[in-house]
């Protein structure tokens, strides 16, 4: 019972970080925090959305349910919304693309995190 404790907290802190995406008409960012909390923001086109929660991971995939989101074109919520895990990065399918997500260590983690958005 306790390595099973042991193994999951291992995993969430393995994963936790600030992530940043940026391609074509995208600018995106997801911070996954050690204490298994999110925040996450999207700017798409013309859709902009925000959103926090709380993240759980099993095997490679990372699940997403958010406690808040507002600005969501097509999905007012994530309800164990997959990133799938892709070596150091983390894939989101949303609306018409995916987004990757590359860990960001080099930039600071924004102060109010995980506060109202």
């Amino acid at each position: 019972m306790m390595l099973a404790l042991w193994l999951i907290l291992a995993d969430l802190v393995s994963q936790s970080g600030f992530y940043t995406a940026s391609q074509m008409e995208v600018a995106a960012a997801i911070d996954l925090e050690a204490d298994g909390k999110f925040a996450y923001s999207l700017d798409y086109g013309a859709v902009s959305e925000v959103a926090e929660g709380s993240w759980t991971s099993e095997g490679a995939i990372i699940y997403l349910t958010s406690t808040r989101m507002e600005g969501a074109y097509k999905q007012a919520s994530f309800v164990r919304e997959p990133l799938q895990i892709e070596g150091s990065a983390l894939l989101l399918r949303r609306y018409d693309i995916t987004i990757r997500f590359n860990r960001d260590d080099g930039l600071p983690t924004p102060p109010n995190r995980n506060k109202k958005l």
